[in-house]
């Protein structure tokens, strides 16, 4: 069991900061809307605006060391 979860954790560590960063970020603690489609819209958005946040600092990262 812990070897596998040593072996699993490599790949987990990296999404798992990606729904630290949704839920703490932009407070997708639980679905607000009843209909499936809002509900996809708005994790749509959410996703795409971590990812946009997320561009952005590597892009500042990549501008002050290149």
């Amino acid at each position: 069991q812990r070897r596998r979860n040593g072996l699993l954790s490599k790949v987990r560590a990296p999404v798992e900061q990606v729904f630290g960063t949704l839920k703490r970020v932009y407070g997708y603690w639980r679905a607000r809307c009843m209909g499936l489609m809002r509900n996809e819209a708005e994790a749509l958005f959410k996703a795409m605006g971590c990812n946009l946040r997320r561009a952005d600092r590597l892009r500042g990262a990549c501008a002050t060391h290149g």
